[in-house]
């Protein structure tokens, strides 16, 4: 069952002026997507299409000896092959979005060079008749390959002895450490009564978007355009990437992503594949398609996720925290991808909890797997589940109730806003009421009072909790610039009125199932006045919407409403200027109502909107002083970024004899700031806690230590969690506006991926505190549990920390 709390606004600022925002208005995707009409990548089928097919490398490390492709030439229906010296004459390496701070440069081409870093990293590329041709053509492709020491062990690769990936540009494995951290972290932890620690270990995962990565290239010589439908959240970085790579303005490119089947951070940037397909169509003049194939997706698309945390935290006798510091080692993979290393493992150190001295310090770390980069929650979810771990562990060492450690050491409403020890500046909130309100519908007081007392089946409960904030969006282009990114704080739209009396919005933010169209209809309906049937949205093409950044970071709404915002009362004003000219009477006396303009006191007064868009289209009959058209282009930035918070609590069953466990409840209490709509917002907590617990329990990808090799590369072997897998989902949801952003809205993308991991681990320590039972790594199978449970009695060993406790500070830190 599931139920949804929606208490009133934090302040009067954010009231709706037409009650369009916040509610839940039928999805303007719904239609199309439901018949089957969407227009996705696949569904682009020009004429005298090609198709590409990408040989790989099957070592996780080794030289590329020889490359004989003269046989596959021969191949009818082969029309084109590229090796790694045609890349290299024809292209630049490909660029990264966001650079790691004091990392050198590796560069990285669309196909491998003298050495292959990862096992299914591009060594040749075919364009043939046919997928099945192009295919053929790669086993006729001689491939000599050296292969050479590996390592697949994030820890492993930073020991001295281990092969080093990039010998020319390092000297070790390490790309670089940023830290960032105030206070004095080293004496709080000599001067606590109690400091807990301990090492967390963060399983590799993969997106698995329904729809693959996919892209069509079609290259026209005489007018020098480049016109690629491709599967992104980020169009006009593509285009940005393509013109760097291959050497083209980006007035010659034009960027199309229409409908794209999810994303949630894989399909930020170019890939490889996208500069081949390229290619391969400005050579032969006819458009190229490729569409990844799952297992080509198992090691070519980023993974996300892998690292480990040398957590601790200090506090005194009554549970009051002094200090938190976290040393972690986050696996990139082979390369660095466009988005790269997580880096908001950092932002976030110290979750919800009021602290003065922390340290953050992120070693960003090469190993022979496949790159690392953007996923949904990307570093948040990990540092949670370090947190939350030990802050369960330290109630029990005090002997206190661990939602009470929680609330005492909460960030309070009245001390918002409030900056934590890596910088970053929790907007506003009331994060307590949200952990009692958890508290409270999991029946937490009735738990605590009946203890541990196994039930008929000979199964313990228990019930666990966890507690987050989640930066939504950027603070600024600024900050971004510090840290050497290559795209804005910003989003942009343009709306133009029509002859038919609605407006038309032209967003580069491309449709992956955010609800984009609905939540921007909303909000253009609700400022300007038009009904919301009105309002047409067009997404996710350079070639008519204002150059923008694109959707991830939990950030569209937060930027894109302020555009929206500021172009819509840019035409609502001109539209009552107009209006009050053919009516003539003062625009202030005026307001529109659905299709029409009329008087605020008298409904008999009005003209249809139809004439006025029509009159500022043709210029005809406009008054003096008034341009013609009707078009308003805005650019809005935010002026920091917005934290979303809550608390989940999960309640589990465990057989303390096998390890066998069951969620039977999920709670989960959020705040998204402003709703612009109720029903998205639930969707997407709802699919962002699938994924959540697919990392938490079953997801996982396993490399051999002794090979290299990834070993769980399929469908089959790969355990992605459908709907029957999941429990119950509760989801309640309190309202305080963001005073950073317009209608107060926060970011709700990703919030479900953030705690499921620490709510479940939390519960089963729980429920076998009994046994002394500690977890520490994802994911939870019933196995790790029974392992658990069987080693419970045996002698306890330190681990070895990946560095020692930080010294003095940096005043600004690196940055991430």
């Amino acid at each position: 069952m599931t139920t949804l709390e929606r208490p009133l606004p934090a302040d009067d600022a954010t009231v709706s002026p037409r009650g369009v925002i916040g509610t839940s208005v039928t999805r303007k995707e719904d239609d199309r997507l439901l018949r089957g009409d969407g227009r996705f990548t696949d569904d682009v089928e020009p004429a005298h299409l090609l198709h590409m097919a990408v040989g790989r490398c099957p070592y996780p490390h080794a030289r590329i000896v020889r490359v004989d492709a003269s046989r596959a030439w021969e191949l009818d229906g082969v029309k084109h092959v590229l090796v790694g010296a045609d890349v290299r004459a024809a292209t630049e390496p490909l660029t990264v979005l966001r650079p790691v701070p004091g990392a050198p440069a590796l560069p990285y081409y669309a196909l491998a060079q003298d050495v292959a870093t990862h096992e299914g990293q591009p060594v040749v590329s075919v364009a043939a008749t046919s997928r099945h041709v192009a295919e053929d053509a790669l086993e006729l492709i001689d491939v000599e390959y050296e292969p050479l020491p590996h390592v697949v062990d994030v820890l492993a690769a930073l020991e001295p002895d281990a092969p080093v990936l990039h010998p020319s540009v390092l000297d070790s494995n390490l790309l670089a450490a940023n830290s960032d951290g105030s206070g004095d972290p080293d004496r709080r932890m000599l001067e606590a009564d109690v400091v807990v620690e301990g090492r967390f270990r963060i399983n590799r995962v993969t997106a698995l978007p329904m729809e693959t990565r996919a892209i069509v290239a079609e290259w026209r010589p005489g007018a020098r355009e480049l016109t690629v439908h491709v599967s992104t959240q980020v169009p006009h970085l593509v285009r940005k990437q393509l013109a760097e790579t291959l050497r083209l303005t980006e007035s010659e490119i034009r960027a199309i992503a229409s409908d794209v089947g999810g994303g949630f951070g894989l399909k930020l940037g170019v890939f490889p594949e996208d500069v081949l397909a390229s290619l391969h169509a400005m050579a032969l003049r006819r458009p190229v398609k490729w569409v990844e194939d799952r297992a080509e997706h198992f090691r070519a698309s980023t993974h996300a996720r892998e690292s480990v945390h040398d957590y601790r935290i200090a506090a005194d006798a009554s549970g009051r925290i002094l200090a938190m510091t976290d040393v972690y080692a986050t696996d990139i993979g082979g390369w660095n991808s466009p988005f790269g290393s997580a880096q908001l493992s950092s932002v976030v150190l110290n979750g919800p909890y009021r602290v003065e001295d922390g340290y953050a310090e992120r070693r960003v770390t090469l190993t022979n797997k496949t790159p690392v980069g953007a996923y949904r929650g990307y570093g948040q979810p990990e540092v949670n589940f370090a947190y939350e771990r030990l802050m369960d562990t330290l109630a029990r060492r005090l002997d206190l109730d661990p939602v009470e450690l929680r609330a005492q050491n909460m960030v309070k409403q009245q001390d918002l806003p409030w900056k934590n020890p890596t910088g970053a500046v929790y907007d506003s909130g009331d994060y307590e009421r949200c952990l009692r309100m958890a508290a409270e519908a999991i029946g937490w007081s009735e738990h605590r009072d009946t203890g541990r007392v196994p039930r008929a089946d000979g199964r313990l409960a228990g019930i666990g909790f966890s507690s987050f904030v989640e930066r939504t969006g950027y603070a600024s282009a600024r900050f971004l610039a510090r840290r050497g990114s290559q795209f804005g704080a910003h989003e942009s739209v343009t709306l133009r009125a029509n002859r038919s009396g609605g407006i038309d919005v032209y967003t580069g933010v491309s449709t992956m199932g955010q609800s984009a169209e609905t939540a921007f209809a909303q909000v253009v309906s609700d400022v300007f006045g038009v009904d919301y049937e009105a309002v047409k949205v067009h997404a996710g093409d350079t070639g008519a919407s204002p150059l923008n950044t694109g959707a991830f970071a939990s950030r569209t709404m937060i930027a894109a409403a302020g555009a929206l915002k500021a172009a819509a009362e840019e035409l609502a004003a001109k539209t009552l200027r107009l209006a009050a000219a053919r009516l003539e009477i003062d625009a202030a006396d005026l307001q529109i109502d659905g299709s029409v303009v009329r008087r605020r006191d008298d409904e008999a007064v009005q003209v249809p909107l139809v004439e006025i868009f029509t009159t500022a289209i043709t210029g005809q009959g406009i008054p003096p002083g008034e341009d013609p058209g009707m078009e308003s282009t805005s650019h809005f930035e935010p002026s920091d970024a917005a934290y979303s918070f809550g608390t989940a609590a999960a309640l589990v069953s465990v057989d303390p004899l096998t390890g066998e466990f069951g969620v039977e409840r999920f709670v989960m209490v959020h705040d998204g700031g402003t709703v612009v709509n109720p029903t998205v917002v639930a969707g997407q907590v709802r699919g962002a806690l699938a994924q959540g617990f697919g990392a938490a329990l079953t997801e996982e990808l396993r490399y051999d230590g002794d090979t290299g090799q990834l070993v769980n590369g399929s469908m089959l072997d790969y355990f992605v969690p459908t709907a029957a897998d999941l429990p119950p989902l509760e989801l309640l949801h309190t309202e305080v506006a963001s005073p950073v952003t317009p209608f107060g809205i926060r970011g709700v993308g990703e919030v479900g991926t953030i705690p499921p991991g620490a709510a479940v681990a939390n519960a089963i320590c729980d429920a076998l505190a009994d046994f002394g039972v500690e977890l520490s790594s994802l994911p939870i199978t019933p196995e790790a549990v029974w392992r658990a449970l069987a080693d419970r009695a045996a002698p306890e060993t330190p681990d070895d920390h990946l560095a020692p406790t930080p010294g003095d500070l940096p005043d600004g830190g690196v940055g991430y």
